[in-house]
């Protein structure tokens, strides 16, 4: 565990992240419950959070609150990875399908939290991670699936050779977790032509949605994650 110094006493450093006023008070105020002597810092984004740890020095644990594009989220992952002095990270997400809280946690996250997690679990669930383990909730482990495994949907190779290039373009977005509008602004082609695109990925990649095609464009290499915020 990481802790500052302080009149030669340990501090500990929690930060909460998330973009929204009202889930950061309400996350910071279920994190002093943790440790009633430690440091709580909140932030609303990953660019604050590095500010934020350049004037604070290094800390324990980061509680991301999880955006609702898995793209997005990886990439926020990737940032807290790639940045020195974050501890451990727990991240705070809609998502209950087992392959991807596998995906998460084998990018290094330390902790996965349903959104619907009771406060007391959640400090339990900080608690164990600051000990040094890992928590997954009981809800993901005891669902019927491959997903700590591989997942239910096969990485489609095929399928991906059968994509057009402006296909690949559009997947490449649904990996960075882009909506259809930012898809056709970033690509300049028209919200109906996004549309036509994503179901016409979805149907040859044999995926259900376009979180799990946003899954495979990573699994891939197709999407640079480390590029974003």
């Amino acid at each position: 565990m990481w802790c500052a110094q302080v009149g030669g006493l340990s501090v500990m450093k929690l930060v909460v992240v998330s973009e929204h006023p009202c889930c950061r008070i309400g996350l910071a105020t279920i994190l002093s419950g943790v440790d009633a002597a430690a440091t709580i810092i909140e932030a609303n984004s990953i660019d604050d959070l590095i500010d934020v740890k350049g004037a604070e020095g290094s800390v324990d644990l980061v509680l991301m609150e999880g955006a609702s594009q898995i793209g997005r989220e990886m990439a926020a992952i990737t940032r807290l990875q790639e940045t020195d002095g974050i501890g451990a990270v727990i991240l705070l997400h809609e998502q209950d399908q087992p392959e991807i809280v596998r995906r998460y946690l084998d990018m290094g996250v330390q902790g996965v939290v349903p959104k619907t997690t009771e406060a007391a679990v959640l400090v339990g669930a900080v608690r164990l991670v600051l000990s040094g383990g890992r928590y997954v909730p009981e809800s993901i482990l005891a669902k019927e699936s491959t997903g700590f495994g591989e997942p239910n949907y096969a990485f489609n190779a095929v399928g991906l050779d059968r994509l057009t290039r402006r296909q690949m373009d559009v997947l490449k977005e649904l990996g960075r977790g882009a909506s259809n509008q930012e898809i056709g602004t970033q690509l300049g082609i028209a919200l109906a032509t996004v549309k036509l695109h994503v179901n016409a990925i979805l149907n040859t990649l044999g995926v259900r949605n376009r979180t799990e095609a946003a899954i495979i464009a990573y699994r891939a290499g197709l999407t640079d994650l480390s590029a974003q915020a």
